[in-house]
């Protein structure tokens, strides 16, 4: 499958999916269209070439898909940047995922769910700042005190681990997203080749990266078609 820069974005926004450690749509490489539906007999048989990439670069569908790819992206490193700026690392596996499937649902999240949030934000938010006033108590802690900080302690130690785990599946779906862009556009820019193939009388097309002289470029003839 022809790799679009969606998936370079996804690479780069994965960094920001680690908690303690930390289109422009460009086709890459070299794609042979397969070979199209036979000219009639009488007609020349004859070779062409395509600008793959430039013909997805100024695609109409370009520009949708790369807002909706950034859109999508800035969602999820948007939740995950809540949770952890959130003490959401105080809370249970459960907890933390019933949070995060809150803030994801945003504008449309219910007033019942808005309170669910709250709550879960208020216990967090109480076990941090527990958890940093016994840390810094001067003098002994009585045993109740030791048995909280223990369990605060545990349960950060727990909660890391679990974030990161959120922020790996964001990476996951962050990728797949991607996929399936480039998916949409490959196939579209496709169709749009095949087209002025067959109304040239075109046998078979290459990709321009790949030939170095052709008599017949269609890449102008494409890109009008894919910006109608």
């Amino acid at each position: 499958m022809i790799l679009l820069q969606y998936r370079m974005r996804a690479l780069r926004a994965i960094q920001s999916f680690r908690l303690f450690a930390p289109v422009a749509l460009t086709l890459l490489g070299g794609v042979g269209i397969p070979a199209l539906t036979p000219a009639p007999a009488h007609a020349q048989q004859q070779f062409g070439i395509v600008d793959f990439q430039e013909c997805a670069k100024q695609s109409k569908l370009k520009k949708d898909l790369d807002g909706q790819f950034e859109t999508f992206k800035r969602s999820m490193l948007s939740v995950f940047n809540r949770l952890k700026e959130g003490n959401a690392i105080y809370l249970t596996k459960q907890e933390m995922t019933e949070l995060a499937a809150i803030y994801e649902k945003g504008d449309k999240t219910t007033p019942a769910e808005k309170t669910r949030a709250t709550d879960l934000q208020k216990k967090a938010d109480q076990s941090a700042g527990t958890l940093n006033r016994l840390s810094g108590t001067v003098g002994v802690l009585k045993d109740d005190e030791k048995k909280e900080l223990e369990r605060l302690n545990a349960l950060q130690n727990e909660g890391i681990p679990i974030l990161n785990e959120i922020g790996a599946d964001y990476e996951r779906r962050i990728t797949e997203k991607g996929t399936i862009f480039e998916t949409q556009l490959e196939k579209i820019v496709k169709d749009a080749v095949k087209k002025v193939a067959l109304e040239k009388n075109l046998a078979l097309i290459f990709n321009a990266n790949v030939v170095i002289y052709a008599a017949t470029d269609i890449t102008e003839d494409v890109v009008k078609l894919l910006q109608k």
